[in-house]
């Protein structure tokens, strides 16, 4: 829920991880799909909720656990960052992505906007 050690920890990984020229949108949704696997939570990724298609949800085993939509942004400049992350998460918003989890019984579900530009990364709380 810490946004600004997400971030932090996210670049950390990215700067360690990745070449600048891995540098599109399906890389770095790729990337946080192998990055966000944890145990006694489900990746899905690409399915419809709501209004639209999320990119990535992550779906814990029991009801009780926290459930997390993120959707990807890629910037075209770092300038970009805050802005597209911004965008991001009114995009999980205006197409309600978190009420279809909310209908199914998770009592908590969490939106994050993630925007990346090469080795950096920002995120936005829905």
């Amino acid at each position: 829920g810490n946004v600004i050690n997400a971030i932090d920890y996210l670049s950390d990984v990215l700067e360690n991880s990745i070449s600048y020229y891995d540098n599109y949108e399906s890389f770095y949704h790729g990337f946080m799909i192998g990055f966000l696997k944890a145990d006694g939570y489900e990746v899905k990724s690409n399915r419809e909720s709501g209004k639209g298609r999320f990119d990535i949800a992550l779906i814990p085993a029991r009801k009780t656990k926290t459930c997390i939509v993120i959707e990807c942004k890629h910037s075209f400049h770092e300038d970009d960052l805050i802005e597209d992350s911004q965008k991001a998460a009114k995009q999980i918003e205006r197409n309600d992505y978190l009420k279809s989890f909310e209908s199914k019984g998770y009592r908590q579900v969490l939106g994050y906007g993630i925007s990346f530009y090469k080795k950096q990364c920002y995120v936005t709380k829905v």
